[in-house]
């Protein structure tokens, strides 16, 4: 990922877009989301509705 200056995004950089992205929404507070937050969302909404532990591992880049 790579901001439009071609320049390699930073995690604080990253963490920034998305708080300043998700600010708006109604009963959200920006600074306890990151997107790391989003990912265990996904993988847990998989899981619950149970998709298999190898697949849930592939679609997040974790198979081996």
């Amino acid at each position: 990922m790579s901001p439009a200056a071609g320049t390699e995004l930073d995690a604080a950089n990253v963490r920034r877009a998305f708080r300043n992205i998700i600010k708006d929404a109604d009963g959200v507070n920006s600074n306890e989301w990151t997107p790391r937050e989003l990912r265990h969302s996904f993988v847990s909404l998989l899981s619950d509705n149970g998709l298999p532990l190898e697949e849930i591992s592939r679609l997040v880049g974790q198979a081996d």
